[in-house]
């Protein structure tokens, strides 16, 4: 998948490094993500990954090297309801790549996944994060209060299939 900047591509064994490094990130670890404390953990997550469409990386459009993650993953509540997570690296941060990243994540998701509903949670001080969200369509549904695991609240969104594709048919009209 490609778009004005970026490339949602498969994992390779050579994005492990990068991947351990942008988890050193303090912000990245005090937004929620998931992180890995070596690049032998990374490797293992990126194998993990490799055959997943749900799981991509966020490759510079130009020569395709990482700059961050995006996954669609089961939540386990029903057959086509599905949890966003996303993470570009800080020296990539606040060019428009999330956004990106996450409209394009939609379109797989709501297109060739055939899902009814995407759900996405953020902490409450990633105020970046909530605004991606917003851009990408997706309506904020509630606080959960001292919810994370450093008690901090984390705000829950959402976008479903019929949103998007109302979305989607009035920006080709405009």
């Amino acid at each position: 998948m490609k778009t004005e900047n970026i490339i949602l591509r498969s994992w390779r064994e050579s994005d492990a490094e990068a991947l351990y490094e942008m988890c050193l990130d303090d912000a990245l670890r005090k937004s929620g993500i998931g992180f890995y404390d070596s690049i032998a953990d990374s490797l293992n997550a990126v194998r993990c990954w490799e055959n997943n469409r749900g799981f991509k990386v966020i490759a510079d459009g130009k020569d395709s090297i990482f700059i961050g993650f995006i996954s669609l993953s089961d939540m386990g509540r029903y057959n086509g309801y599905m949890e966003m997570e996303y993470a570009v690296a800080a020296g990539y941060r606040n060019r428009g790549y999330a956004t990106q990243a996450v409209k394009s994540m939609l379109g797989c998701g709501f297109g060739e996944m055939n899902l009814s509903a995407v759900a996405a949670w953020v902490r409450s001080h990633n105020k970046e994060s909530a605004r991606v969200l917003e851009k990408c369509s997706f309506t904020f549904e509630g606080r959960l209060r001292k919810h994370a695991r450093d008690k901090s609240d984390t705000l829950c969104y959402s976008v479903l299939r019929e949103e998007w594709e109302n979305v989607r048919r009035n920006q080709i009209y405009k």
